[in-house]
This record gives structure tokens, C-alpha cells and sequence, in this order.
């Protein structure tokens, strides 16, 4: 049996555009969960099978959007928070990115679009760091673009 080879951690990323210098993006600091979750939304009709007609139909579903939403959850980290605040008062989308290392012929490149912080969480337990849980939702393409 083969193993496969894996990735650590550190080789999913997840960064927003600086507010500051277009075209540069920055992983928040603090994020120990993080995903990225691809839907596509489809109308779907019973097709019958026209030469037996008693016969189960097969279903055939058609594309209606599509959509990209990103998680993360962690400790609240000082630095990040600004960052995030920022990113949800804004009442236009934000670019972010997903990083995935690696070459292309291994599979490494990045996904790239405008999202919405659509969810801002900062929470507290005592006796514990303060956390943080954000969620993301795109608004038009996230093309992926593989590494060189």
C-alpha cells in the first residue's frame, strides 16, 4: 500500500486584500480552522424514460449558480482584528484569496474574488484566549489560478 502525500496546515491560506495597498494580500493571524466550500444551486426534473414509461425516471438537474464561501475560526489575534472589522462594515465586497501550495502540477494554486464577511464572531470564555469565526461569501467568479 502507498501512502499519499499530504498537506500540513500551513499549505491552506487564507488572505484579504490590504486595505492599504492594492494588489497585496495578508493571511489574518489567529485562524486554526479554515475551509473553503464550493455549491452549485440546480433545478432538477424527472426525465422518463419515453419507451417504458412504467420505468423510474432518471433525474436531470441543470446548474443554476454557483457559489464559494469561506470559514475560519481561531484565537482572536490583536493584530487581525482591525482587518476584520473593517472587512465587515464595508458594504461592498472585499478581495480575498485562497492559497493552496504547491506547484500546479501537484495541484497548487490560488482561488481569487470579491466576498462578503458575512459573519463576525469575537468570543470570550474566562480562563481562555478570546476566539474569533468568520464567514465569507462570494459575490461573482472566483476563478483558480494555477502556481507556475
Amino acid at each position: 500500500m502507498a501512502q499519499p502525500t499530504t498537506l500540513p496546515f500551513s499549505a491552506v491560506a487564507v488572505k484579504l486584500e490590504s486595505a492599504t495597498t492594492a494588489n497585496a494580500f495578508e493571511a489574518p493571524c489567529g485562524l486554526t480552522e479554515r475551509a473553503v466550500q464550493f455549491t452549485k444551486e440546480t433545478n432538477s426534473v424527472a426525465v422518463p424514460d419515453c419507451a417504458d414509461e412504467d420505468a423510474a425516471p432518471f433525474v436531470d438537474r441543470t446548474v443554476v449558480s454557483k457559489s464559494v464561501a469561506i470559514n475560519g475560526k481561531g484565537v482572536m489575534a490583536r493584530t487581525s482584528l482591525a482587518r476584520w472589522r473593517a472587512a465587515f462594515e464595508a458594504d461592498a465586497p472585499v478581495r480575498a484569496r485562497v492559497e493552496v501550495a504547491g506547484t500546479g502540477a501537484a495541484g497548487g494554486g490560488r482561488w481569487e474574488g470579491l466576498f462578503h464577511l458575512t459573519s463576525f464572531e469575537v468570543g470570550a470564555i474566562r480562563g481562555e484566549r478570546c476566539t474569533v469565526a468568520v464567514a465569507m461569501q462570494s459575490s461573482g467568479a472566483v476563478p483558480f489560478t494555477a502556481a507556475a
